[in-house]
């Protein structure tokens, strides 16, 4: 009879195991894909984090497609300020600078210039043209600047796929290097916060891919060690983050002591409101919807049992399965089911309510789930709980603001003025 460490061994597995929890060190925050809408989602989660004082205690951040803006955007700040925040207390300045630039970012639409740009002529030939301009947009945003600049704790790693060997490629300031398992890892080198934020959000059919070009030497350490291995590994073809993991867990689950999941992932009706695209979508949806659902279901089982310590919120998720006690009350399970999952995955020009609701329910979700599964974690008094844009808790005003919110259109919506 084989035992379960020997075939682990042989098969060289044991380096994915989860470490005892003893040897396990840190608090993570994983914030998934789904454009602004999950931005914005991770925007009001951020807030609640920093009220009870967590933000300033988490060690590791990582991030997918539209989660990546939202760090980009956290990054930028943290690096400006300089001086790391206290642990437990909370970061002073979070308005101006870090939720004031995302939503003043999230009322441009970045995804249609961006999506156009192989047609003009000067790019016809430039496969990652798309890409460039989807970084270019970002460098103007929250994302100015190197990775390498980026402060190494808290660690921040942007997560993209590695369509070369189908493996999760990362941008990790804490450990310097960028890479995947298969094909190796090297240093930052030029790599910019941009450029990582447009490779972890270039979702297929919107946008090309972006191209990790190096020295095969580069990259060193990598599991693939065929013959053709400089040839696969000088150019590697980079796509938007959720293809391999949606939800961001891969690089800290086996490692961190603590583990919180912020998921603003797909979430649709049987039919959805989505306009002509659906029939195009709905293969793709359904592979991401399954991957997702798969890792949500072993990381809530983890939880449950005991193996692993965190808490888990989605954009969907139905506020009474936390047991929360009020105040303030989430928004009705009708509201979310209807109005507030099925809005659009995009990278356009988002409504002053479509940025109140969803800032406010990712703050709401937070609270109902770590109050109810990571109290111990604040030191002290519970803070007071308030949301940060009271007016569109009225769900009459709030589903009328979104009764249009899952159309994609083809070019743009119209800019809000502010």
């Amino acid at each position: 009879m084989t035992h379960l460490s020997e075939t682990a061994t042989t098969h060289g597995i044991t380096s994915f195991l989860p470490l005892p929890k003893e040897k396990r060190k840190g608090v993570a925050l994983c914030m998934s894909g789904g454009g602004y809408r999950a931005a914005l989602f991770h925007l009001g989660a951020l807030r609640r984090l920093n009220e009870l004082g967590l933000l300033s205690r988490i060690d590791t951040f990582t991030s997918v497609s539209g989660g990546s803006i939202m760090l980009a955007q956290l990054a930028t700040f943290l690096a400006r300020r300089g001086a790391p925040a206290e642990p437990g207390k909370p970061i002073e300045g979070f308005d101006d600078g870090v939720a004031g630039p995302l939503r003043q970012f999230t009322a441009r639409d970045v995804r249609t210039g961006a999506a156009l740009a192989r047609l003009k002529p000067r790019n016809w030939l430039s496969p990652g043209a798309q890409s460039e301009a989807l970084a270019a947009a970002y460098e103007q945003g929250p994302a100015p600047g190197r990775l390498a600049d980026l402060p190494e704790r808290p660690r921040f790693v942007f997560l993209a796929s590695d369509m070369r060997f189908r493996d999760q490629w990362v941008f990790d300031t804490g450990a310097k290097r960028v890479g995947s398992t298969s094909a190796g890892f090297g240093e930052l080198g030029g790599w910019t916060v941009a450029q990582a934020v447009a490779a972890s959000s270039c979702v297929p059919g919107a946008f090309g891919a972006a191209t990790a070009k190096q020295e095969p030497s580069a990259l060193r350490g990598g599991t693939y060690a065929e013959a053709d291995r400089d040839e696969l590994v000088g150019k590697i073809d980079l796509s938007d983050g959720g293809i391999y993991d949606n939800l961001g867990v891969e690089p800290v689950w086996r490692d961190h002591a603590v583990v919180l999941v912020s998921d603003a992932a797909p979430s649709f009706k049987p039919e959805p409101n989505v306009g002509w695209l659906w029939s195009a979508l709905r293969y793709g949806v359904t592979f991401l919807e399954q991957a997702t659902e798969v890792r949500k279901r072993w990381l809530v089982a983890e939880f449950i049992r005991g193996d692993l310590e965190g808490a888990y919120w989605g954009i969907a998720s139905r506020p009474a399965s936390y047991e929360h006690d009020p105040p303030p009350p989430p928004y009705s399970e009708r509201l979310i089911r209807d109005f507030i999952a099925p809005i659009r995955i995009d990278l356009d020009v988002f409504s002053p309510g479509e940025i109140g609701v969803l800032e406010n329910h990712g703050y709401l979700m937070a609270e109902v789930s770590l109050r109810r599964h990571a109290r111990a974690l604040v030191e002290g008094d519970w803070p007071a709980a308030a949301v940060p844009h009271p007016a569109w808790m009225d769900e009459t005003i709030a589903a009328d603001a979104l009764r249009e919110s899952g159309k994609t259109r083809i070019f743009f919506r119209p800019r809000f003025k502010p």
